[in-house]
């Protein structure tokens, strides 16, 4: 078994040691102003974080590490929270050395102890039970996904996720397919540029994320029966409609109310269940083509760069 396969399919003992940590969701204050930062899925994950906690009352921002340290640029925030799974990405690092700096709270998320982020930050959550030993970031994406957002126990939701998942891309010839578009607005655009990132990484595929009606807007000129179409929706229906429209071309996976898997829209929180489709279509189409998920060309676990100029 590869370790990416093993990392997507232990997600529901992830999430119930998540939910049996003591801190079972992140102490957000609403009246404090948040700025996290990331590289890569980590900044994905920002990315969907922000999206949904706003919808709650909390004033948060996302940036990459890249912006902060290429142009010293730090916004005005009561807390930055830094997240990178190994704890070790240079410009995430480097950026919560600027925040300290200019006397912000820091808080670094990873899953490893004894890292650079952790010797930095004021305050750091190291979550060990969350290493993994690919390359790709998968469960541990879903597991802090739902630290920052959750409140309710999805473990069992996790378990049939994973089940239906599984029935519905053994019924799907991966081979004929070299084109993967994934569609959602807000929380849902976050998880779909994290699902494009996947199978970009693992599978090393063509890929496209746009909000859903925007694809109408000249992306759909690609379209064609090796396209497949993977839609997160918030159950509108007009995510319906264009899902009704693209089948007349080429598969589509609506993951929604009465959905191919049915997710129903809860305010962006159920979003961690809804990524778990992607993950093993990703896995399962970089098998399908021969490559090795665990450790995919030119990647690493960390990015390190020389900043020293």
């Amino acid at each position: 078994m590869n370790w990416t396969y093993f990392e997507i399919l232990r997600i529901p003992e992830l999430i119930e040691k998540i939910g049996k940590i003591g801190t079972s969701k992140f102490p957000f204050e609403n009246d404090k102003r948040y700025v996290f930062v990331g590289c890569g899925s980590s900044y994905n994950l920002a990315l969907a974080i922000t999206q949904v906690m706003k919808k709650f009352g909390i004033e948060s921002e996302i940036i990459t590490g890249g912006k902060v340290i290429s142009f010293d640029y730090v916004p005005q925030c009561d807390v930055g929270i830094f997240i990178s799974r190994t704890g070790e990405s240079t410009e995430t690092v480097q950026a919560a050395a600027k925040f300290k700096n200019k006397g912000i709270k820091t808080i670094g998320v990873c899953c490893e102890s004894k890292s650079s982020l952790q010797m930095v930050c004021d305050e750091t959550y190291a979550f060990d039970f969350l290493h993994e030993e690919s390359v790709v970031m998968t469960g541990s994406f879903v597991a802090l996904l739902q630290f920052f957002i959750g409140g309710r126990n999805i473990s069992e939701e996790c378990s049939r996720i994973i089940e239906e998942s599984q029935s519905i891309i053994k019924e799907i010839n991966l081979k004929s397919f070299n084109h993967f578009v994934f569609l959602g607005f807000d929380e849902e655009y976050a998880i779909s540029k994290e699902g494009a990132l996947k199978m970009e990484e693992m599978a090393l595929q063509y890929v496209e994320f746009h909000e859903p009606l925007e694809y109408r807007h000249g992306p759909i000129a690609r379209l064609s029966d090796k396209s497949l179409v993977i839609i997160n929706s918030k159950d509108t229906k007009f995510e319906f409609d264009l899902s009704e429209e693209l089948r007349k071309h080429t598969k589509v996976i609506f993951l929604g109310k009465n959905g191919d898997i049915d997710i129903e829209y809860d305010n962006g929180l159920e979003i961690p269940i809804k990524l778990i489709f992607t993950l093993l279509l990703a896995y399962n189409k970089a098998i399908t083509e021969g490559y090795n998920p665990d450790n995919p060309d030119k990647l690493s676990k960390s990015v390190k760069i020389d900043t020293d100029y």
